[in-house]
């Protein structure tokens, strides 16, 4: 059973990190796409400000997820009744 959970783990550890790059590579072709139309300097550095926006944007929507997590769970422990003694 243990083999199992450990198993689990990381293959939930696995698709998180895919989720990350995707979410980062997302990010950063929208931020791409809006700098190279809406900005005049070299393409080079319009990649690199582009690529900080992604890493920046991918961190803000981990944090807000984990954000909401915490909130859910607040509002949950609330609603459950008192342990019985």
């Amino acid at each position: 059973m243990s083999k199992d959970i450990a198993m689990i783990e990381i293959l939930g550890k696995i698709l998180s990190r895919l989720v990350n790059v995707a979410l980062f590579i997302i990010i950063t072709i929208l931020a791409l796409v809006f700098l190279r139309e809406n900005v005049e300097m070299n393409l080079a550095l319009i990649a690199l400000i582009a690529m900080i926006i992604g890493i920046v944007g991918t961190l803000a929507v981990r944090y807000l997820f984990k954000l909401l997590q915490w909130i859910g769970g607040v509002f949950s422990r609330r609603r459950q009744p008192p342990p019985a003694s």
